[in-house]
């Protein structure tokens, strides 16, 4: 027997996006498909809003099954359904009236922005759109509960955005919790709340985004933060290149741009250059990092670093 995932101790707080990110075969997607009991653990507690799944019955399973939706990286049409039809199935399997249907469908296709669209079939549509209705399909039931498998890890990158600016427009309007999986950092730092990273079956580290991408501690961490920032994994040290000392800045939030690290400088006799820098979003919070070549004397640079910290920065001279 393989054993997929060990040791798991994981709580996904209502109305937030959390993410799982880890490479193929760490075991993110056993992970989501025990959410739901599509694989049932051999052993542990599998809890969603209050009530203990595997305890349940096989019909009272079905219907807790309701308040999960899910949706799929390779969409899981119907291809020879329609639009409509498709987003209508778990409604019928519900045994929900007609007229109840079309008017929760008609909904459905307006948030997630295919009106018109219900004739059309899978065949007729691009990724993009095929991945929009597997959405409106997932949240027919009104869930309380969003569970995403890849979804966006078929896509090109700019239907990858507009699927991402989707989920959290839907995070916000509907406050649903939103569980995702995916191996892309990118998806991570876009709408995600908190984190965690899964190698082996193993969850090795977990926190809010902002935190865990600007301290990574486990080493597959820190492959995916260098990945995501192009980052090389060493700092410059040729001669002509650095001549002071290296000092690393990290700020996030309305600091990001204000010239704090300039008005820090100039207070001191020192000057400085900058060798590496990155400054981004996480979800809606503005973020950066700076390796910066500081060439003064040793007091300059300890008051920079002083005045930097009553700034509520991060910096750290490097050896």
């Amino acid at each position: 027997m393989t054993e997929a995932i060990r040791g798991i101790d994981l709580h996904v707080r209502s109305g937030e996006i959390f993410g799982v990110i880890g490479h193929s075969g760490a075991g993110k997607s056993t992970l989501l498909r025990c959410v739901n009991l599509l694989e049932r653990p051999t052993s542990g507690s599998v809890v969603v809003g209050g009530t203990e799944l595997t305890r349940l019955s096989t019909r009272q399973l079905q219907q807790h099954r309701r308040r999960i939706g899910i949706i799929f990286q390779h969409f899981n049409l119907l291809s020879t359904a329609t639009v409509h039809d498709n987003v209508a199935f778990p409604l019928r399997l519900a045994r929900q009236p007609r007229s109840e249907i079309r008017a929760r469908v008609d909904e459905l296709l307006g948030l997630v922005g295919l009106e018109g669209y219900g004739d059309r079939y899978p065949s007729q549509l691009s990724g993009g759109q095929k991945q929009r209705v597997g959405i409106a399909r997932a949240l027919a039931n009104k869930p309380d509960v969003l569970l995403c498998d890849e979804a966006t890890s078929a896509l090109d990158p700019q239907t990858t955005d507009s699927i991402l600016s989707l989920l959290l427009d839907i995070n916000e309007k509907l406050g649903l919790t939103i569980m995702l999986i995916t191996h892309e950092m990118h998806v991570i730092r876009s709408i995600c709340d908190r984190v965690a990273v899964i190698d082996q079956g193993e969850i090795v580290e977990m926190g809010d985004v902002i935190d865990v991408f600007l301290h990574p501690r486990a080493q597959v961490t820190q492959d995916f933060v260098e990945q995501s920032t192009h980052a090389s994994s060493g700092f410059p040290s040729e001669e002509g290149i650095r001549r002071g000392r290296l000092l690393r800045v990290r700020f996030k939030g309305k600091q990001t741009y204000e010239p704090v690290l300039f008005e820090a400088v100039k207070e001191t006799g020192a000057v400085f250059s900058i060798l590496q820098g990155t400054v981004s979003r996480m979800k809606r919070i503005p973020y950066g990092q700076l390796l910066v070549d500081v060439r003064g004397s040793d007091g300059d640079v300890e008051r920079i670093v002083a005045r930097l910290h009553a700034e509520g920065i991060e910096a750290e001279v490097l050896a």
